[in-house]
């Protein structure tokens, strides 16, 4: 059983002076890709992916607005989107002519083509331009980042692409280790949003709804854009995640929200920074938390949203 996705790196150069509000940057860049998938994957009648009778084919519908999957946990009416943004580091920042930024999108989506789509959508910014100055940014180049953030492979360079054929992957092991720290620390790096049974508004995550949040996000994804779902007994791991408890916990909610342009109305992105301390067995949960630091925890992730972190104590 393993997550295979592959973490993008898209290297820009601004042309203008380029700016992202706090709290902003993933909102701006998930805009600016929309528009540009959707002006070049819709055909001009379309007025609603959802029920274009040709989305079944489209690129945009695929990566924007993945169909329904009926009933499901947690949040997971519909099918999540097969990418997450890695732009935090963006926000409140201003790049002047000459400067280079990156932008940080993990997919989960291992169509060939799907890469392809996202580097002529993002290439596009150099006429469209790009924050609310909108200030002129061309891509440089586009990378598949390895486990630990270095760059695994060149993708796409002086407007020259890979084989598609040749494109490489990452996959996350869910083999449990050989052995496992007795406390845990997890840090939410960017506003998380986790609900269960047990929620307490603005308290931190008891480890049992942690952990089944990952596990759901997780399966959901490689059930709809990998290997298939994972082959778990939920009710065991269920037991035996209860029985961790919570030594200590230092957080902070953050309020903030995007406006939706499409919809005409704001839509709440906040959530709990800081981190909390767990203290039981952890062999079995390893492998899903550190999945869950590549696709995310919680509502919103596509935003980037309930990015995590895990370290020993």
């Amino acid at each position: 059983m393993t997550l295979t996705l592959r973490p993008l790196a898209f290297d820009f150069l601004a042309r203008q002076p380029v700016y992202f509000p706090p709290g902003k940057a993933a909102n701006v860049i998930r805009g600016a890709l929309g528009s540009h998938l959707k002006h070049s994957s819709c055909i001009p009648e379309c007025s609603d992916a959802r029920v274009c009778p040709l989305r079944a084919a489209c690129t945009y519908a695929r990566l924007f607005e993945p169909s329904a999957i009926g009933a499901g946990p947690s949040g997971f009416a519909d099918s999540p989107r097969p990418f997450v943004l890695r732009v935090s580091h963006l926000d409140g920042q201003r790049f002047q002519a000459g400067q280079c930024f990156r932008v940080g999108l993990n997919l989960f989506d291992l169509h060939p083509h799907a890469p392809l789509h996202l580097i002529r959508a993002l290439s596009r910014l150099v006429d469209s331009g790009l924050g609310p100055g909108r200030g002129a940014v061309s891509l440089q180049s586009v990378s598949i980042l390895d486990e630990g953030g270095c760059a695994l492979q060149t993708i796409f360079q002086d407007d020259h692409i890979l084989p598609l054929d040749q494109l490489a992957a990452l996959d996350i092991s869910f083999v449990p280790p050989a052995s496992s720290p007795s406390a845990l620390r997890v840090d939410f790096l960017t506003p998380a949003d986790i609900k269960g049974r047990d929620h307490v508004p603005n308290s931190p995550p008891t480890f049992v709804t942690l952990f089944a949040r990952a596990r759901d996000r997780i399966s959901n994804l490689t059930r709809l854009y990998g290997s298939g779902a994972l082959d778990l007994n939920y009710t065991c791991l269920g037991a035996e995640a209860a029985a961790v408890t919570m030594v200590s916990a230092d957080i902070r909610n953050i309020s903030t929200d995007r406006f939706s342009i499409r919809k005409q109305q704001s839509h709440p992105l906040g959530g709990l920074l800081g981190h909390c301390i767990y203290q039981g067995q952890f062999q079995p949960f390893l492998p899903f938390l550190n999945a869950a630091r590549w696709t995310g925890v919680g509502k919103h992730t596509v935003w980037g949203n309930g990015e995590i972190s895990i370290s020993p104590v």
